[in-house]
C-alpha cells in the first residue's frame, strides 16, 4: 500500500503553562501527539472501507522560534514530488525521517500577540520575515497556525498598513474589543469554505451534531478581523457584517463567532488557520486559564465564568478530533498545489505590502493592557 509521509516543521511560539507542560511536554509534542492519532484514525478508516487511498504518516520536527531556531531553507522543497518509484528508492536510501523535505509549517499558539514590536518581541518581526520568504520562495509547503498562528500569518500575509487604497480589503489584527473568548463558543462554518472539498468534510461530520458548528476550545484576547483602509476610522457598528470577514481572493474564511469575525484562514492547498484550538482539551485549556488569570489579576468571576464555558461540551465531546483530521487531510491532499503556487506568485506582484504597526498603536496598546491579553503583567512593557 502507498504510504504519503508528511514532514511537518513545528515552531514552538510559547512554553505551556507549568502544569501543561509537566503532563504534556511542549505544544509541538502536544501537536504531534494528535495530528499523528487523526492520521492513524484516517487510515483506519481507509483500510475499513478497502479504499486506495494511500496511508498517511506524519513526521514533525520542533523549532524555538522565541530562541531563534528555524528550519534550513535547504529543507525546504522547490520541486514537486518525485514518481513514486524514485520516492521509494530515497526512501529505502534515507532510513532518518529527520532529513526529509519539509512539507508544512506548523505554528503554535503564545501569549504574545502578532502586532508586538521592540526588542523584547522582534523574534515576531523574524517570524513574519520566515512566514513571507517561506509564502514566496517555497509555494510546495504549506502552512498551518492556531491562535497567535493563525493571527500571525494573517499579519504576515494579509495585514497592510500602508494607507494606499489598494482596492481589496486585507485584515488586521487587533485585541478583542469585548475582551477574552474563551472556551467552547460554537463557530459558524461559512457557505464559502463550507462549498470547498475540505470545508464539505468539514460540514458533514459537524452536521452529525445539532446546528452544524464547529466546537473546539477558545483562549484569545486578539483577534483577526476583514480591514478596508478607507473604512479605517469607522466604528466596528457602522460596518457592515462582510466588512468585518472580507478577504482578498481566493482567501476564504472558515467561519465565525460575534466576537472573533474570522476563526481561520483557508487558501486552497496553501493554508490553513484556526483560531480555537483544537490541540487543548478541558484539562489543558483550565490549566492554562488558572495560570493566565493568576498572572493577570482577573478576579473570581471572571475566572468561574471561563471555566464554566471550558466544560460546556463535557469531557471529550468537542470537534477536537474532526478538527484535527481536517489539518490531517488538508496537509496530505496535493490537490491544488500547483493553482497556489501560480496563485501566490501572481499575489506577491500584485500586492505592495508594508508590514508596519497598523496606526493608532498608543490605542490599540491601551486595549491590549484593558482586555487582558494572556501576558504577564511585567511583560506588557511595550511603548506608547
Amino acid at each position: 500500500m502507498i504510504t504519503r509521509r508528511i514532514h511537518i516543521a513545528i515552531l514552538d511560539t510559547d512554553v505551556p503553562v507549568p502544569t501543561v507542560y509537566a503532563a504534556r511536554g511542549l505544544y509541538s509534542s502536544q501537536f504531534r501527539v494528535l495530528l499523528q492519532s487523526a492520521a492513524s484514525r484516517l487510515n483506519q478508516s481507509v483500510k475499513n472501507n478497502s479504499s486506495s487511498a494511500p496511508q498517511i504518516q506524519i513526521h514533525t520536527s520542533a523549532y524555538d522560534v522565541v530562541g531563534g531556531s528555524y528550519p534550513t531553507l535547504g529543507m525546504l522543497p522547490k520541486t514537486p514530488p518525485l514518481n513514486e518509484e524514485r520516492q521509494k528508492e530515497i526512501e529505502e536510501e534515507e532510513d532518518d525521517e529527520i532529513f526529509r523535505p519539509i512539507d508544512a509549517i506548523l505554528i503554535t499558539g503564545s501569549a504574545a500577540s502578532a502586532y508586538y514590536q521592540g526588542e523584547q518581541y522582534a523574534w515576531i518581526a523574524s517570524l513574519q520575515d520566515f512566514i513571507r520568504r517561506v509564502w514566496s520562495r517555497y509555494p510546495l509547503v504549506k502552512f498551518f497556525g492556531s491562535c497567535f498562528g493563525h493571527q500571525v500569518i494573517a499579519q504576515a500575509l494579509l495585514a497592510d498598513n500602508s494607507g494606499e487604497q489598494l482596492g481589496s480589503p486585507l485584515v488586521r489584527v487587533e485585541a478583542c474589543p469585548m475582551g477574552y473568548e474563551i472556551g467552547i463558543h460554537p463557530i459558524e462554518i461559512s457557505r464559502e469554505f463550507a462549498a470547498t472539498g475540505l470545508g464539505k468534510t468539514l460540514s458533514t461530520s459537524l452536521n452529525e451534531r445539532e446546528g452544524g458548528k464547529l466546537h473546539i476550545q477558545l483562549v484569545h484576547g486578539d483577534r483577526v478581523i476583514g480591514f478596508n483602509p478607507s473604512a479605517a476610522d469607522e466604528p466596528e457598528t457602522s460596518l457592515p457584517p462582510s466588512a468585518l470577514t472580507a478577504l482578498p481572493q481566493p482567501w476564504l474564511n472558515i467561519g465565525s463567532t460575534p466576537l472573533s469575525p474570522i476563526q481561520g484562514l483557508y487558501y486552497p492547498g496553501r493554508v490553513l488557520t484556526y483560531q480555537g484550538h483544537f490541540e487543548f482539551d478541558i484539562f489543558v485549556n483550565t490549566e492554562t486559564v488558572i495560570e493566565f488569570g493568576r498572572r493577570g489579576g482577573w478576579d473570581a468571576q471572571m475566572v468561574a465564568e471561563s471555566l464554566r464555558k471550558i466544560n460546556a461540551c463535557g469531557l471529550e465531546h468537542d470537534d477536537s478530533r474532526v478538527a484535527a483530521e481536517i489539518v490531517v487531510q488538508f496537509l496530505a491532499d496535493d490537490v491544488g498545489i500547483d493553482i497556489a503556487s501560480r496563485d501566490a506568485q501572481e499575489m506577491n506582484v500584485s500586492m505592495k505590502l508594508d508590514y508596519r504597526y497598523p496606526t493608532k498603536r498608543a490605542e490599540m496598546v491601551r486595549s491590549v493592557v484593558a482586555n487582558g491579553l494572556a501576558t504577564p503583567p511585567d511583560e506588557m512593557s511595550l511603548e506608547v
